[in-house]
C-alpha cells in the first residue's frame, strides 16, 4: 500500500512543485508568522494573509489529463469559503479528447513553523451548500495541508473523491528542495471508515521537532514520527481534479464539486 501510494504522490508532486513556484517567489518575507484564527465570513478574503493561486494544478498525465487553479472557483459569498471544481472534455497536448481540470487553491503568503494547526472542512463532494447533503465524487481531491519548496515540509490531511470513507493523514520531509521528485518517504494514516462529506468536521494537528500528532473532532488519531520536517510553511487549502485509476479517481466530466470551510487557525508551539 505504501509503494502504490508513493508512486501516486510522486505524480501529485508533479503539479504541486507549479504551485511552490509561486510560493518561491515569496522566500524573502518567508518569516514564521504569529497566531491567526480566519472564520472565513467577512465576505472577502483577506488579501494580506491569503494569496489566490492561478496556473498549473497538480494530476498532469500527458495526452490525457491537465489541471489548473482558477481564482474565480474561490468564493466567500455564503459566509464560508467554497472552493470548487470543474472538468471538462478539451484538447490536452495532441489529444482532442482529453480531460480539462479546474480546481482552486488559497495559501498563507506568509509561512508558519512548530505550531497548532486546525481546519474545519466539509470535504469534496456535489453539495450545492454548506448545510446541502452530496456525495463524493470521483476525479477529485480536497486537502488542508502545509506545504513549501517542493515538500521540504508538507503535512496533509487529504481526501480523495474515489474513496470517500477515507481520510488520509501524511507527511514528507524532502531534505533536498532542489531534487523532483522528492527524495524523503512519507509517512501515512489511513482513517476509515469515515465520511468527510457528511458534514464539516474539525480536522487538527500538533507539529513538533519530533512528531506530528493528528486529531479529527479533538480525537487523537495518530502520531507520525518518521520523516517529520522542520522547514516552516505556508497553510493551504486545494481542491483539484484527477483524471486516474488511482489516486482521486477517473474524471467525472460535468459534475461540479464543492469543498466547504469555516474556520483555519494558527497558534505556534511555546
Amino acid at each position: 500500500m505504501l509503494r502504490k501510494l508513493l508512486m501516486l504522490w510522486m505524480i501529485a508532486v508533479v503539479g504541486w512543485v507549479s504551485a511552490a513556484a509561486a510560493t518561491r517567489g515569496n522566500a524573502p518575507g518567508n518569516k514564521p508568522c504569529g497566531a491567526w484564527q480566519e472564520n472565513f465570513n467577512a465576505g472577502q478574503l483577506d488579501l494580506t494573509r491569503w494569496t489566490i493561486a492561478s496556473g498549473p494544478a497538480p494530476g498532469y498525465l500527458p495526452n490525457q489529463h491537465v489541471g489548473y487553479y482558477d481564482p474565480a472557483n474561490v468564493s466567500l459569498d455564503s459566509g464560508l469559503l467554497s472552493l470548487t471544481l470543474t472538468q471538462s472534455a478539451g484538447v490536452v497536448d495532441s489529444n482532442p479528447d482529453g480531460i480539462i481540470s479546474y480546481g482552486s487553491l488559497i495559501y498563507t503568503t506568509a509561512v508558519c513553523g512548530y505550531g497548532t494547526y486546525e481546519w474545519t472542512m466539509k470535504m469534496s463532494s456535489t453539495a450545492i451548500c454548506g448545510a446541502c447533503v452530496g456525495s463524493a465524487i470521483a476525479g477529485s481531491v480536497s486537502a488542508g495541508f502545509l506545504y513549501v519548496n517542493n515538500s521540504q515540509t508538507e503535512i496533509d490531511f487529504e481526501f480523495s473523491g474515489q474513496n470517500p470513507n477515507t481520510m488520509w493523514l501524511v507527511n514528507w520531509r524532502n531534505p533536498d528542495p532542489r531534487s523532483d521528485p522528492p527524495g524523503s518517504s512519507e509517512t501515512i494514516t489511513a482513517l476509515a471508515p469515515f465520511d468527510a462529506t457528511s458534514g464539516f468536521h474539525t480536522y487538527k494537528l500538533i507539529w513538533s521537532a519530533d512528531r506530528i500528532r493528528y486529531y479529527v473532532d479533538s480525537v487523537w488519531i495518530a502520531d507520525h514520527t518518521t520523516n517529520v520536517p522542520s522547514a516552516p510553511a505556508h497553510f493551504m487549502i486545494n481542491h483539484w481534479g484527477t483524471d486516474s485509476s488511482a489516486w482521486g479517481g477517473p474524471a467525472s466530466v460535468g459534475v461540479a464539486r464543492y469543498f466547504y470551510v469555516t474556520r483555519a487557525s494558527y497558534t505556534p508551539l511555546r
